[in-house]
């Protein structure tokens, strides 16, 4: 009787987070069939979904899928049922580390790891020390030679900076309110997430945003794009300045929490991004630029979060000492450039790509949740080639563009991601692409940083270049391979573009 009445508490518990009915789920099998790691899992989506529905809460607690799962929400995506299974996946992983219920697998070592060093540095800085969050990686898990020799390429390219690490001069200023904040996600949220019903749901994308040459917009940057993808921050910045977009950056910006907070504690995932958003209400920005896709989907979602609950608005105002309406706009580089229009920025093109074979890749986070994304259509997004064909490249056709790459756990989860990885440049090659174009830092470093490994292991795919399509944008409309800084890319990319 004991087991029961803990079992249906724990049930309970995550019906209250995720908003799911588990009765609803008919074990179609979808979020399995479409789950990008459910090869690696020993309880794949649907099984941890019956799992919970049968009341062996316990026992999907201790389940090494929660240490695969990627949190690329394609499952929740594609579920005829409007389940949240994602959502569910980060409800049990944070039950099972609360709770200290959880697997012994190696994976849960590596995963737990990452997300411990991760979270550590953002507490004691405001933002990500990416130096300190490798250093205390590798000393959890005595992985000291790993990726040795892109850390020290890295370095000669000035993408890690040891003396930064030291001088912590990447900090938030107000640190006391970061303090809050974790204080804070260590307590129990009480506001229930709206419940969910089985619904048809259709894509109806939002109207695009009006950005016109002269604009100031905002400008988040997020802590990757003052590291490891320095160079994604040089193309940013040279884009806008061809488009005629001036960028204000917010000041005293947080790190987002990005997938390490999502992965272990909901409150601290939306708390900690509600509190840019606060920031740039307070600063009178409009728009706000997020480059990186995991920053943007963190953002967008607190943003949502914050006008759905009281107890958050309240929590973030006790942090702030002051209310937010909520009205900055935080928007992806494709949203800025779909928001120019194709014809406005083809007018600007004076460097063609001249018929450049490029795979469009937008990976996970672009389109999801499309509930609160609203960009592209989630199963088929089609606005990057767009813009490519406006740049006079020839965008490919192929059927993994939405696939996802391993996202964070590139560090954790190496082998997974070099399979992923190899699926999808497997893929982009059969059909004709030369190189990837990509609007994350993350799928970058899956797709470039991991390339050498991918094809050592694989040996059936050439080198591809991995372009950010700021880096085209910029070159199109007259900047040199340099000004982008092509050359901190790992695969080579000056080649196909020197002779514009």
């Amino acid at each position: 009787m004991e087991h029961t009445i803990r079992t249906d508490s724990l049930k309970r518990q995550l019906e209250q987070a995720t908003g799911n009915n588990y009765a609803c789920c008919y074990q179609c099998g979808k979020c399995t069939a479409g789950c990008p790691a459910g090869g690696f899992m020993d309880n794949p989506p649907a099984r941890i979904m019956r799992l919970v529905q049968a009341g062996y809460v316990e026992e999907a607690m201790q389940s090494d899928s929660l240490w695969y799962c990627i949190g690329c929400m394609t499952c929740t995506a594609r579920c005829p049922q409007n389940m949240e299974i994602a959502g569910t996946m980060d409800a049990v992983r944070e039950m099972a580390l609360r709770s200290g219920i959880v697997s012994s697998d190696k994976a849960k070592k590596l995963v737990t790891a990452f997300h411990t060093s991760f979270l550590n540095t953002v507490r004691k800085s405001g933002r990500l020390q990416e130096l300190a969050l490798v250093n205390s990686y590798k000393l959890r898990t005595r992985t000291f030679l790993q990726d040795a020799g892109a850390g020290l390429k890295m370095m000669k390219q000035g993408k890690i900076n040891p003396v930064t690490a030291i001088t912590a001069k990447e900090t938030v200023e107000q640190k006391e309110e970061i303090e809050k904040i974790f204080q804070l996600a260590e307590g129990v949220a009480h506001t229930a997430a709206p419940k969910r019903k089985p619904v048809k749901r259709t894509f109806k994308p939002d109207e695009p945003l009006k950005i016109t040459p002269g604009m100031t917009i905002g400008y988040y940057p997020g802590c990757s794009l003052s590291g490891t993808a320095k160079d994604y921050d040089i193309s940013i910045r040279k884009m806008c300045d061809r488009l005629g977009v001036r960028l204000h950056e917010i000041e005293d910006w947080n790190c987002c929490g990005a997938s390490s907070a999502h992965a272990t504690n909901h409150k601290l995932s939306v708390l900690l991004p509600a509190r840019n958003q606060a920031l740039a209400d307070r600063q009178g920005l409009d728009y706000v630029l997020t480059p990186c896709a995991a920053c943007l989907n963190r953002q967008v979602t607190a943003r949502k979060a914050l006008k759905e609950s009281e107890e958050l608005r309240n929590e973030l105002k006790s942090v702030m000492g002051y209310e937010t309406e909520s009205k900055a706009q935080f928007i992806g580089v494709m949203q800025l450039l779909e928001g120019m229009a194709p014809e406005e920025i083809k007018k600007r093109v004076t460097h063609p790509l001249k018929d450049m074979p490029l795979a469009c890749y937008y990976g996970c986070l672009l389109v999801r949740p499309f509930d609160a994304m609203g960009y592209d259509d989630p199963e088929n997004p089609t606005k990057m080639e767009a813009i490519i064909e406006a740049l006079g490249a020839k965008p490919v056709d192929w059927a993994y563009k939405v696939e996802c790459c391993g996202a964070g756990l590139t560090m954790a989860q190496q082998e997974m991601i070099e399979d992923l990885t190899h699926k999808i440049a497997k893929n982009a090659t059969i059909n004709g692409a030369g190189g990837f174009v990509v609007a994350c830092p993350l799928c970058h470093t899956n797709l470039d940083m991991r390339q050498a490994g991918m094809r050592k292991r694989y040996n059936d795919v050439g080198e591809m270049p991995v372009y950010y399509i700021s880096d085209l944008v910029a070159m199109a409309c007259g900047a040199s391979p340099e000004e982008v800084a092509l050359d901190k890319h790992f695969v080579p990319a000056t080649g196909m573009v020197r002779n514009l």
